[in-house]
């Protein structure tokens, strides 16, 4: 395909000729760098034609990427239907999450997304996005946690993943996509083994494994927080709880991974092998019951009824994920931050801001940035009406950056107080597994600076971006223990 280019100096933009096969008959095809659109003269075979000479077009030489941004690129091809959002590798403006804000866009990282929330908080509580047939965002933290309670006109039975109703014909009974009565009945057997006042039963095997874990990093000297500390400790107190094996582990790892790590063409195939494999251990437990918790689940009768397979699955598929993406995301980003001179020193000189320091890396770094509801009916939120039958985000990550709530937000500040954040969500769906974190990361701290007082970060973390639709973490930190 032979491109040439060049650009018009009487407005800001891009004026590029395609000849040849890509495009018929020589036609133009015009980025706009104000108006952020491609002209509807364009006019390709398809879709991934269309693609791909835009692509082509951005991979030329002296084409500066900045001035092209994000753009909607539309044929009529398809009866006028806007057939693709086609993005390049640039940054994220704050001005995008006004009207296009989508949790599924790869381009958002860990740099670009706080000034779009902040971008978003000033325009208003709540803000209409555009994107994947269109939904609403609720803001600010006043609105988002009173939200979070209205389990009745928000329900959370259909749309916890924005942008995805329909994303699977498995069905929907995670506990935190049911409604009462259903809800209540699965948490209050879900959340016994890992009530407050049995965190004492866990305490001491988390921290066998987390000084078994940094024997090996002295070993190596060298080390990665999320690979070599952060994800074997959930993963290996979840294994605990349930009676996994080591074999159940790694399958349950490789799969989880796979799975929360889908986008919206992949995340069909992915649930379907991590529901098969939970099918697999449920019937096993049913078959060959043994004194671990999922065990007992299996034979527990609520109202004289025990759990359907459905139900019993669904149950299973929360704790089993729970243990691999937020309390992974969250440790690694407490070491991240402690790594800073300045909040090792505060920490190693009055040991008792260790929960302070936890809880601040769960405000400042909320491992879940949204999760959906639905309207059951029509709703008024921060002076915004709402009809029935509406997608609605709840912006956690944005609320507990909220300047109206917390005192210079963006600051990671050691000593903050009455840190009252919403990173376990609100409400009837706060978090079970919520005391089980905060034990898991307050020991890994203490361990942790007692073991390597001069740990550092030795290159640039890697972040796992938006991951499917709704949280973010990290892929890698490299790290050495002086």
């Amino acid at each position: 395909m032979t491109v040439c280019g060049c650009q018009n100096e009487a407005d800001p933009r891009w004026l590029f000729y395609l000849p040849g096969r890509g495009l018929s008959n020589d036609a133009p095809l015009t980025i706009r760098a104000s108006t952020q659109k491609a002209s509807k003269n364009a006019s390709l075979a398809n879709e991934s034609r269309l693609i791909l000479a835009v692509k082509v077009i951005l991979s030329m030489p002296g084409i500066d990427p900045a001035k092209v941004g994000h753009f909607r690129v539309v044929t009529e091809l398809a009866g006028g239907i806007d057939l693709s959002t086609t993005q390049t590798k640039t940054d994220l403006q704050p001005e995008w999450g006004l009207s296009q804000f989508n949790p599924w866009d790869r381009r958002i990282t860990e740099q670009n997304i706080w000034p779009i929330y902040r971008a978003m908080r000033q325009q208003g509580p709540v803000v209409y996005s555009e994107a994947l047939g269109g939904f609403w965002c609720v803001t600010r933290y006043k609105e988002v946690r009173t939200a979070a309670l209205d389990y009745r006109n928000l329900s959370s039975g259909h749309v916890l993943e924005i942008g995805k109703q329909n994303w699977t014909n498995k069905p929907r009974v995670r506990l935190i996509e049911t409604d009462p009565p259903e809800h209540t009945r699965h948490r209050k057997a879900m959340q016994a083994p890992i009530l407050q006042k049995r965190m004492g039963e866990f305490s001491n095997g988390i921290r066998e494994s987390v000084q078994d874990l940094l024997d090996h990093i002295a070993q190596k000297g060298e080390f990665d927080i999320v690979a070599d500390l952060a994800e074997p400790i959930p993963q290996e107190v979840l294994g605990r709880i349930l009676g996994f094996d080591e074999e159940t582990r790694r399958r349950n790892r490789e799969l989880v991974r796979k799975f929360v790590q889908a986008d919206l063409e992949t995340s069909e195939e992915a649930h379907g092998a991590f529901w098969e494999f939970l099918i697999e251990t449920i019937e096993d437990r049913l078959r060959h019951p043994g004194e671990d918790f999922l065990s007992q689940l299996c034979m527990t009768e609520v109202d004289g009824q025990r759990f359907t397979e459905s139900e019993l699955v669904g149950m299973l598929h929360g704790f089993a994920l729970a243990g691999h993406h937020t309390a992974i995301d969250a440790i690694s980003s407490m070491l991240l931050h402690v790594s800073d001179d300045y909040i090792k020193h505060a920490y190693q000189d009055d040991p008792s801001i260790g929960t302070q320091i936890v809880e601040e890396t769960l405000r400042i770094a909320s491992p879940i940035h949204l999760e959906g509801r639905s309207t059951t009916t029509d709703i008024v939120i921060g002076d915004v009406n709402i009809p029935a039958g509406e997608s609605v985000a709840l912006l956690y990550a944005s609320a507990n950056h909220d300047e109206s709530q917390f005192d210079n937000p963006e600051e990671f500040n050691p000593k903050r107080t009455a840190i009252q954040h919403l990173a376990f969500g609100y409400g009837i769906h706060m978090c079970i597994g919520l005391h089980l974190a905060r034990l898991e990361m307050n020991v890994v701290l203490e361990e942790m600076v007692k073991r390597f007082p001069n740990y550092r970060v030795t290159g640039t973390p890697e972040g796992t971006g938006m991951v499917f639709g709704h949280h973010m973490g990290w892929e890698s930190i490299p790290a050495a223990i002086a």
